[in-house]
C-alpha cells in the first residue's frame, strides 16, 4: 500500500487540470484566468495528448459547469485516482444523499476561480493523501457494469431512488 501511495504522489507533478469547450461563462472565467499557469493546465477543446494522461497526472481534475448540467467528468476523474474539484455555485452532486463529498472532492464557487491555486495549495499532503484515498474507495460507484457489480453505479442509483421514494410518492399524488 506504501508503494501505492507514492507512485500516485510521484506521478501527479500537476497542480489541476481540466479540459473541455469553452461553453459556459464560468469555463471562460477559468480559462482567462489560469490559461498561461504553469501547474494549472487549461485546455479547451480536444486535448493533444491523451485525456487519461492529463488525469493521471494530475492531484486535482476540474469539473466545470457547461452546456449540460452532467457530464462523465467526474467519473473519469475518479476513475484515473484524481481528486474531484466542483467549480460552480451549486452543483447537485451524484449520490449526495450517500456519499460525504467533502472527504474526497472540493467545491470552489464560481467568484472564487481567481483564488483556485491557493485553494488547492491549501490543502495539506497528508489531507490530500486522505481524501485520494477516499477517491480509490468511492471510484467503484461511479462505473458501469454487465452485467451490475455490487455496489457499482447501477447499485447506486437504485439506491438513491429507493431513499427518495417517499419524495417521489409525495410530489405524484
Amino acid at each position: 500500500m506504501l508503494i501505492d501511495l507514492w507512485s500516485w504522489w510521484i506521478c501527479r507533478k500537476r497542480l489541476a487540470f481540466f479540459a473541455g469547450s469553452l461553453n459556459s461563462n464560468v469555463r471562460v472565467q477559468l480559462q482567462e484566468t489560469w490559461q498561461n499557469d504553469d501547474e494549472i493546465l487549461i485546455h479547451s477543446g480536444k486535448v493533444t495528448f491523451p485525456y487519461s494522461e492529463g488525469l493521471l497526472t494530475s492531484k486535482f481534475c476540474l469539473h466545470v459547469k457547461g452546456f449540460e448540467v452532467n457530464t462523465a467528468r467526474l467519473g473519469d476523474a475518479m476513475f484515473y485516482g484524481c481528486v474531484p474539484v466542483v467549480i460552480a455555485n451549486y452543483y447537485d452532486l451524484p449520490y449526495a444523499d450517500i456519499l460525504d463529498w467533502h472527504k474526497f472532492s472540493i467545491v470552489v464557487p464560481t467568484f472564487d476561480i481567481p483564488l483556485l491555486k491557493e485553494i488547492l495549495k491549501s490543502v495539506t499532503p497528508a489531507q490530500y493523501t486522505k481524501m485520494h484515498q477516499y477517491v480509490l474507495q468511492v471510484r467503484q460507484h461511479f462505473q458501469w457494469h454487465t452485467p451490475a457489480r455490487e455496489f457499482d453505479a447501477f447499485y447506486m442509483v437504485m439506491y438513491e431512488l429507493w431513499i427518495r421514494r417517499h419524495t417521489v410518492r409525495n410530489s405524484l399524488q
